[in-house]
């Protein structure tokens, strides 16, 4: 069943609109309604509804159980809906916010994803009647308009549902530990109002490396004929490589996998993809199934599909229900010329190692990327597509490229071929880097997206009426990546994905000037203090930049740049970012030392 739906108003000719007065001179009649045994999402969703009428019009509706004398924002499970579906519709005075709320699947759904349809009306009518966004998490993310009254016209009812059943954001922060001033929790509730499942249900997909988790040193060592030609068998204490076609081997991994599943029964997806890197074995029976990718790379991806379908085949047989997940990645990331078919319990995650870190801008990449998106969605049961197309490692506060060519690709690529899921990368500078995830989290629910349109929005709303200078800036640095990304090599390396001292020289130390000419240029105009606190955040990164291109002598006249921190005044700065959501951290801080040659390695 295709989920391409989105916002889809129906007409009911019979019935003539009415406007529902909810707030008239900051004074109300109604109440919020939801039922008394209401699951926790809908009671999420009926505060969530309180909060943001209250924002707007100073009015806080009160949440109520029992039958309403009066008019009420009424909360209903209507579980005919689809799957995350909600209607809004009119009913005399009421407003009915009818949701998808149903938390467990029918007999024998394997793929049932738990339902939040109505907590997703509550944020299409928030930011529909409202007004809402939510830029980003944290005291400045919020943008709701004031207002006296809340009026409602509705010519139809309302109807939406998303274009995935699995709409996954990482490395936002969602995982992070609690930093003072920048906990978790925020992110969190960011990720909830952009409609993620992985806000609710972070493991409802699971495809991770995973091979050390079901077999032992100990293995390898009673059976030294399993271990890879090529591959360590053991790397760091832990099963690193395996000949996948060696005697009994798959036998004992999947009884390993069944007793993993028999600790974990409400873990809805077990990994059992290979861990990362490359050390696949190439002896005898291995060769037969290595073939070549369209680069004429050797290609893993047949080995690894047989072995997961004679894992999946035994899982199947054994635990009925229990369902499965494998990247086919690196080495395996195109399809093989004559696949196995693949069982239903299996769901293949295709994450294209070749596309990560603006890789979709190279012309051969963006020529194949169309066949193979359909030739893996023909091949998987259930299909999910993972990139990190929009993602470099950036430690020293580059704002990263948005790219409106590659989201303009992917995402609505993934929801033609009906993907079941999308798990997509952004990162946690949200001072610069704020855009590009609020695009692709909007893209999760809504594959046809107006991009550009979009983008202008946040801009505006964030950075007030300076905006077209930060819409410039944008677009000349992905200007900037493109050219850099189109005279790189295809051949992939590790380094094409960091924002290393070769693409600080060739993108970011030219472009400097210019980007704090556009940011000057837009502090002058802005309008609220929080479109000036946002700005700042930016330039928080370009502190943390013109540092980095100024200890690396990239840059001239660097004392003369207002972003200018001598050395001692630098390290006060980045104490004082500790508890913000401006900068980049990792465990080790906000100090990532200098800018890197190569491939990054960690100190």
């Amino acid at each position: 069943m295709k989920r391409f739906l989105f916002i889809i108003p129906f007409l009911l000719a019979t019935i003539e609109a009415a406007e529902i007065v909810v707030v008239d001179d900051r004074r109300s009649e109604h109440v919020i309604h939801h039922a008394p045994g209401a699951d926790a999402t809908t009671v999420l969703a009926a505060r969530e509804l309180q909060r943001g009428i209250q924002n707007a019009t100073g009015v806080m509706l009160p949440i109520v159980t029992d039958a309403p004398a009066g008019p009420a924002l009424r909360l209903v499970s209507e579980p005919t809906l689809p799957q995350d579906g909600f209607e809004i519709r009119s009913e005399g005075r009421d407003l009915i916010f009818a949701g998808n709320d149903t938390q467990t699947g029918a007999a024998g759904d394997t793929w049932f994803v738990p339902s939040q349809g109505v907590y997703f009306g509550v944020v299409e009518f928030l930011e529909r009647f409202l007004g809402a966004r939510w830029l980003m998490p944290g005291e400045w993310g919020e943008e709701i308009p004031t207002r006296q009254e809340l009026r409602v016209v509705l010519d139809e009812p309302l109807r939406g549902s998303p274009g995935f059943a699995v709409r996954q954001l990482a490395y936002v922060g969602e995982s992070d530990p609690n930093w003072p001033g920048r906990p978790k929790s925020e992110t969190t509730n960011w990720m909830r109002r952009h409609r993620l499942t992985n806000a609710f249900h972070a493991h409802v997909a699971g495809y991770g490396h995973s091979w050390d988790d079901y077999l032992k040193p100990a293995d390898m060592e009673a059976h030294p004929e399993w271990k890879s030609t090529r591959g360590d068998a053991v790397r760091n204490g832990k099963v690193a490589f395996f000949c996948t076609t060696a005697p009994g081997l798959v036998d004992l991994f999947a009884a390993r996998v069944i007793e993993s599943m028999d600790r974990n029964p409400n873990r809805p997806m077990s990994s059992i993809s290979p861990t990362d890197g490359g050390g696949f074995c190439d002896c005898d029976r291995c060769k037969k199934l290595i073939g070549t990718d369209p680069h004429g790379k050797p290609n893993h991806a047949l080995a690894i599909l047989t072995f997961y379908q004679q894992v999946a085949a035994i899982v199947a047989r054994e635990r009925p229900g229990r369902r499965l997940g494998g990247f086919v990645y690196y080495n395996y990331q195109y399809p093989p010329e004559h696949p196995p078919a693949l069982p239903e319990n299996l769901s293949l995650c295709w994450a294209p190692l070749n596309y990560y870190g603006y890789g979709l801008l190279k012309p051969v990449y963006r020529n194949e990327f169309d066949g193979v998106m359909k030739r893996w969605a023909e091949l998987a049961p259930r299909f999910t597509y993972h990139n990190y197309s929009t993602w470099m490692r950036c430690y020293h506060g580059a704002p990263l490229p948005v790219s409106l060519d590659i989201l303009g690709r992917e995402l609505p690529a993934a929801a033609a071929n009906r993907a079941w899921g999308a798990r997509m990368v952004g990162t946690t500078a949200w001072g610069v880097n704020a855009p590009v995830n609020y695009l692709i989290a909007k893209q999760l629910w809504n594959p046809g997206l107006d991009l550009s349109a979009t983008l202008d929005e946040w801009l505006s709303l964030a950075y007030g009426p300076g905006w077209p200078e930060m819409r410039g800036l944008y677009d000349a640095l992905d200007e900037r990546m493109r050219l850099h990304k189109e005279a790189e090599s295809p051949v992939y390396k590790g380094s094409q994905y960091e924002i290393n001292a070769a693409v600080m020289r060739a993108v970011y130390a030219p472009f400097f000037p210019e980007m704090e000419r556009r940011y000057l240029a837009t502090q002058s105009r802005c309008g609220t203090e929080p479109q000036r606190r946002r700005l700042a955040m930016f330039g928080d990164n370009l502190i943390q930049l013109h540092h980095a291109l100024r200890n690396a002598g990239l840059l001239e006249r660097p004392e003369t740049s207002t972003f200018h921190r001598d050395d001692a005044a630098f390290a006060d700065f980045l104490k004082s970012m500790e508890s913000g959501f401006s900068l980049y951290r990792a465990e080790r801080g906000l100090d990532h030392g200098p800018i890197w040659e190569g491939e990054y390695r960690a100190p």
